[in-house]
Order: structure tokens, then C-alpha cells, then sequence
């Protein structure tokens, strides 16, 4: 069988792309679709990488041998001149005595011997190979999120008549993958494009597949999947979970730009998955179908209807359908009949939602963590001695010098959840409190001044984190404890600071939940490094959502003790706001705390909210609203 010399060419530029970390996407999908298909070009591809691991290795060892040398002021020994007609059985010519080693690349006769002509002990050289060996096998490894290469069960085909791949999808989410051990299936290129005609083999895990129409298919491994068309695809062995969208929701309305396998039994352009036994058919839906060793098809609906059709058998049992439309909460099972060896369509009714099937990549938390969140966590954490500028919301680990705001509202970029900052200062009426242009009229004149961060403070201190923001130190703190009965810390907002956190962002991070409740317990702490009377501190507090006042106390000292915070969220909610101001007597040890904050998940949110105000209106103050 012939190379493919344009193939192999490109295969090695496409390499070096990689190994010098310059690569786009668009390279990294085409050496994917190159290796499936040419043996030839996935040998050169794997001569490749092993010489980049033995010049690696080669060049390591060198400037450790040199660096050795010069420690123990001796200099590197220069090999005798040696000829490369010395190689070739001819007689010897003189080279320069002081020649340097050339690299692996450069000459590999004059590489070989400079290399092995050095002062380079034996045992490196064994230890060089041992760990070339180990790179090699760990890289080899099949299991995400690593990338890896594998040999394809493709032949190879002459590059003049192999077909154009079609790209109908991408890989959407990995979670806990091992690809199959079989030595002919090639793992995909991480969170790659997705041809048609892909086969896909987990072992164990989870795989999800968002095709370019909407619709998104979650393999649970262990299974076997393959691409058949633009709208669905063959379960060969395993479980799927497959949530279709509706016409034109995708990147392309259902049925437009339609492709499909030429094999494929998949009637275009509706949504459906074949088996070995049967064909599922969307008729808008979120469903689960299920195929064992057997054969035996295992549809299940989760909400919406589908139509389940008997495929591939040479008969059917006396009395069975053909087909039938299964609808939400209802299955049926596909299987041969034990008489006449014909498929049989069996119909479960009603059977709620099975927890067999895997509906998310994720399952979403129960609550999430605000203080993981200011530190620059998803939530789910535990980050903490970090905080974010009140000023200009860029992320800071210390606590800056007090400095003066300027009323404006500051987009945070750099974290999703996490909408804006301000320092709040109502001398000159209305202010922005989120990204979407909602102002609020309740903030009284401020000295428009701040001190530090606004910060995620630890329950429990970690050594390396001691002096990081010394006006919030829980070491100092004479009462720490009582905000805290969940041991999980303390979010500090020094008078003037706001901060809005964006609940749209979190239902989109983590679907099928929403925030339903945000809990906190506040009050003023006490520190050993409090300004004396009668700089005693004072602030007002203000809990808003979508620029609806929830809760709100003004003249708040530390001898009212703490209190609960506990405002309910909507399902439409968008946006939680957190403002802290200075009482109307300077920020002098203005230093509010509150105590384990969480936002409570739930899969139902509640019923709605009222309308929010319209952007650049302000909302009516109509909540609790207490004086102390």
C-alpha cells in the first residue's frame, strides 16, 4: 500500500503546531480527522512524538551534565574528531577539536556521537530511557481530560478518493471518561467537532454531544454510539439521554442543511436514535433509551412523547405493534419473544422518572457557597482569603488602602456569577446597580469613600494566609463564631461597598436548578484594633433583587447585635445586590460582616415574582425596613 505523502506533510506540520503550543482549533479537528483514517499518517504521527520526547530528554540531560561541570569547575571534555565517513566504512578526515554537540535534529550521525561521547554516566543514560519509556506509557493512558491518540479501526484510503468529513456537532462536556481499552478505536481529540459517522466507545463516564441543530445526546458509559446523521444516531450497547430542542431553538432550524450516513436508517429531518431491535423518533422530548447486550431496546420518556418503531428482526411475535407513541413518564421495552424467537413491543405504562439515566452532566449543588464564589470559585469550593476591588472589581488576595469611589457601577468581567461592584453615594439621586441598567433611589448621601476589599474571610485561618487582610482577621475577632454556626466564614463588606451577583449566571452554570433563598446571618464585628469611641461604627444595609428593596437596616451598631438575613429568589429573579454604606459618619471601623452566606438551589424555584422595574427606573422600596 502506497503513502500518502500530502497527508504525512501535513500530519508532521500539524505536529509541530502542537508541540510548540501554537495550534488553532481548526488544526487540532483536522489532525482528528486525518489520524482516523490513514495508518500511515498515524505511525508518522507517533515517530514524531517519540523523537520530541527523546530530544527532550537529550537536551535535558545535556544542560544537567553541564550545569554539573561547572558546579565542580571542571569543563565539559570534547570528544575526539570523529568523521562521518568513520560511519560509512571510509577512511577519517579532521574536524575542529572544539566542535560543539549538535542537537538531535541537526545531524543525527554527529548528534549520536557527540551525545555519547560526552561525560554522560551510564546510569543517566539508563535513567533517560526508563523515564522516555514511562512518558510514553503515561501518555498512552486512555482517560480524560487528557488527550490522547490510539490506532483507528479505519483502513487506510488513498487521499485522492477518501470523502470530506462533515462536521455535525461538538463534544460539549466530559465528565470522569475512560475511553475503551480497544486497541483499534482512536479516543476523539478532547472537546473536539464531531463528524459524521464518529463512533464513540466509553468504558465509564460521561460524554455529551451537542449537535449544530440544538439537540443534545448524554452518553453513560459503558456504550457504544455512532454519529449517523445530523439528527441522530446508532446505540449500539449502553444508555443515552437525549434532549431535542425545538424547531429552529438550535444553531440551525431542524431539517435545514440536513446530513446523514448513507447506511443510516434515520428518516431525516426528525430527531431519533436506531438500535440493534428499534428506532426512537422525537416528537419533541427529553427521553432515555437503553440497549443491553442483547439487543433488548429500553425507551423511557422524561417529558414530551416519542415514537417507538420495531426495526431489524425477521418477524414479530402474534399480537405485538409495530410501533407505538410513548408519552411523558411512560415506557416500553423491545425484545424477542421466547416462543417464536419474534420482536416483541412491551408497554410499562406510568413509571415516574427512573434515576437510571443520567439527565445531567453534573447534578446541580443544594447550596452555593458566595464566599467561594468572591474568592473566585464556581460555588462548589472552598476558596477563600481573596476578595474583589469595590472600586474597580478587579479580583485582589490583599487589603488595599482606603480610597474613594466614583460612583459608578463596575462590570466584574473575570467571574460569571458575579455582575458589578459600586460604592454607594446617593448625594446625587438614582444610582446603576447591575449590568443590566437598574438603578436604585434608596441610598442616602455617603462620604463616597471605602476601605479594603470586599472579602472572603476563612472561619479558620490557614498559615499562609495570616496578614493577608488584617481589618478582617478572625484571630482578632472577640465574637467570630456566632456568624459563623456553619464554620464556613465571613463575607466582609466595609462600609462603602456593593456587590451584585448575577442568579441568570448560576441557572445557566448549573441547569435544571435555580437560587430560591439567599441566607446569611449580619452584624457589626468586634476587633481588638477597633478605632476608640466614639468612633464606634455605624452602617445601613440593603438587600436588593432586580432593584426590588428585600431588606433593609439603617443605623446598625455593634451593640444591636447580629440578625438573620433570609430573602426568597424567584425563578425570574436576575440579580442579587448587597450594599453596605457608612450610617452618615465616615467609615471609621464600619466593619460589617456576613456570616456564612449561601444561596439555597432548588429545582423548582417557587412561583414568580412581580415584574422587575424596567432598566434605568428605580424600584419601590416596599420591604422590611427596620430602624434600630
Amino acid at each position: 500500500m502506497s503513502e500518502s505523502p500530502v497527508n504525512v506533510d501535513r500530519v508532521l506540520d500539524l505536529a509541530e503546531a502542537i508541540f510548540d503550543n501554537s495550534a488553532s482549533e481548526s488544526e487540532f479537528v483536522e489532525l482528528d480527522a486525518i489520524l482516523l483514517t490513514d495508518r500511515i499518517s498515524r505511525g508518522r504521527y507517533l515517530d514524531y512524538c517519540r523523537m520530541q520526547v527523546a530530544l527532550r530528554l537529550e537536551m535535558r540531560s545535556h544542560r544537567a551534565t553541564q550545569k554539573v561541570h561547572q558546579q565542580i569547575d571542571i569543563e565539559s571534555a570534547v570528544s575526539a574528531p570523529i568523521d562521518s565517513n568513520i560511519m560509512m566504512g571510509e577512511a577519517p578526515s579532521t574536524m575542529p577539536g572544539n566542535s560543539p554537540v549538535l542537537g538531535f535534529l541537526g545531524s543525527a550521525y554527529h548528534g549520536t556521537v557527540g551525545f555519547f561521547s560526552q561525560e554522560l554516566p551510564l546510569s543517566c543514560l539508563i535513567a533517560a530511557v526508563i523515564m522516555g519509556a514511562a512518558m510514553l506509557g503515561a501518555w498512552a493512558y486512555k482517560i480524560t481530560p487528557h488527550q490522547h491518540i490510539a490506532t483507528a479501526p479505519s483502513k487506510s484510503v488513498p487521499s485522492d478518493a477518501r470523502p470530506e468529513f462533515v462536521f455535525v456537532g461538538r463534544i460539549t462536556g466530559l465528565v470522569d471518561v475512560k475511553w475503551s481499552d480497544d486497541p483499534n478505536y482512536l479516543p476523539p481529540l478532547g472537546f473536539g467537532a464531531v463528524p459524521l459517522g464518529r463512533k464513540y466507545k466509553l468504558d465509564a463516564g460521561l460524554m455529551e454531544i451537542t449537535y449544530d441543530t440544538g439537540a443534545k445526546v448524554i452518553l453513560q458509559g459503558p456504550c457504544t454510539y455512532e454519529v449517523e446523521s445530523s439528527s441522530g444516531g446508532y446505540l449500539a450497547l449502553g444508555k443515552l439521554t437525549a434532549l431535542v430542542e425545538k424547531r429552529g431553538e438550535g444553531r440551525g432550524a431542524r431539517g435545514e442543511g440536513s446530513e446523514s450516513n448513507p447506511q443510516s436508517l434515520i428518516p431525516n429531518p426528525l430527531f431519533a436514535i436506531r438500535t440493534p431491535t428499534a428506532l426512537v423518533t422525537d416528537l419533541g422530548t427529553e427521553f432515555g433509551v437503553e440497549v443491553d447486550k442483547a439487543g433488548v431496546t429500553e425507551s423511557r420518556v422524561f417529558r414530551g412523547s416519542v415514537k417507538v418503531q420495531l426495526v431489524g428482526g425477521t418477524g414479530l411475535a402474534s399480537g405485538t405493534p409495530r410501533e407505538t407513541v410513548l408519552r411523558e413518564n411512560e415506557s416500553a421495552r423491545v425484545e424477542k419473544d421466547k416462543g417464536d424467537g419474534g420482536l416483541r413491543l412491551v408497554l410499562h405504562g406510568a413509571v415516574g422518572n427512573p434515576p437510571k439515566f443520567a439527565r445531567r452532566m453534573m447534578e446541580p449543588p443544594k447550596l452555593l457557597d458566595l464566599l467561594d464564589i468572591v474568592a473566585g470559585g464556581d460555588g462548589r469550593g472552598k476558596r477563600r482569603a481573596r476578595g474583589v476591588d469595590p472600586v474597580d472589581g478587579t479580583p485582589t488576595d490583599r487589603r488595599p488602602e482606603d480610597f474613594s469611589g466614583n460612583r459608578s457601577f463596575r462590570p466584574v468581567r473575570w467571574h460569571r456569577l458575579i455582575d458589578g461592584v459600586f460604592v454607594p453615594d446617593g448625594r446625587d439621586g438614582a444610582m446603576q446597580i447591575d449590568s443590566a441598567g437598574r438603578v436604585f433611589d434608596g441610598f442616602p448621601a455617603t462620604t463616597s469613600k471605602t476601605c479594603g476589599s470586599i472579602w472572603a474571610e476563612a472561619a479558620e485561618k490557614r498559615p499562609e494566609d495570616r496578614g493577608a487582610d488584617r481589618m478582617y482577621d478572625v484571630d482578632d475577632m472577640t465574637r467570630a463564631g456566632q456568624f459563623m454556626p456553619d464554620r464556613r466564614g465571613l463575607l466582609c463588606l466595609h462600609a462603602n461597598a456593593g456587590i451584585t451577583f448575577s442568579l441568570e449566571a448560576v441557572r445557566k452554570f448549573y441547569p435544571g436548578a435555580g437560587p430560591s433563598r439567599f441566607r446569611a446571618v449580619a452584624g457589626l464585628v468586634e476587633s481588638r484594633t477597633n478605632d476608640p469611641p466614639p468612633f464606634d461604627g455605624m452602617v445601613d444595609l440593603w438587600v436588593l433583587v432586580d432593584g426590588r428593596l428585600e431588606l433593609k437596616r439603617v443605623g446598625l451598631r455593634r451593640r444591636d447585635g447580629l440578625f438573620n438575613v433570609d430573602v426568597r429568589l424567584g425563578p425570574g429573579d436576575r440579580f442579587l445586590t448587597l450594599a453596605v454604606g457608612d450610617g452618615g459618619d465616615d467609615i471609621h471601623s464600619d466593619q460589617f460582616v456576613l456570616g456564612d452566606p449561601v444561596l439555597e438551589m432548588a429545582e423548582n424555584c417557587g412561583a414568580g415574582v412581580p415584574p422587575a422595574p424596567a432598566a434605568g427606573t428605580a424600584a419601590p422600596q416596599t420591604k422590611k425596613e427596620v430602624e434600630p
